[in-house]
């Protein structure tokens, strides 16, 4: 109800009691599960209201049914990754990487590979083991 009466005070012709904005409140619940900001939900309900407005809940109620956002689709589950039992390279699962099973040639991401000291080496193999180690300041090692 309280994001209700924030988004529709700077219009002064949708004035709701407390029980018309109870009765709305689940629909605006919904467009804030949805992902859908203040702002938004503003976008949608106050532009191009018509003159003379002779029921403010019928109008806010059909557009928040009408506009309502689709659903946000869940999000995939990150995808752990483990290290080659061979040269410890990232790898998506459990094993040994394409390179050291004869698959294909390691190709190197970034440059060159050769400007990683041992002790970024150290923190990243850390990182993918979900043990975060402090960074040391730039130049000590």
């Amino acid at each position: 109800m309280a994001t209700l009466f924030r988004v529709i005070r700077p219009e002064p012709r949708l004035r709701l009691g407390e029980a018309e904005a109870r009765t709305l409140a689940p629909l605006v619940a919904q467009w804030l599960e949805r992902g859908c900001d203040e702002a938004g939900l503003a976008h949608a309900l106050l532009p191009g209201l018509p003159q003379p407005m002779h029921s403010p809940t019928a109008i806010l109620r059909d557009r928040l049914r009408r506009k309502l956002p689709p659903e946000r689709p869940e999000a995939p589950p990150p995808t752990p990754y483990t290290e080659c039992g061979r040269c410890h390279d990232p790898v998506p699962r459990p094993g040994i990487c394409r390179a050291c099973a004869g698959l294909g040639a390691r190709t190197v991401a970034v440059g060159t590979g050769a400007p990683a000291t041992p002790g970024g080496v150290a923190r990243a193999r850390s990182a993918l083991r979900g043990r975060h180690e402090p960074l040391i300041a730039a130049g000590s090692g």
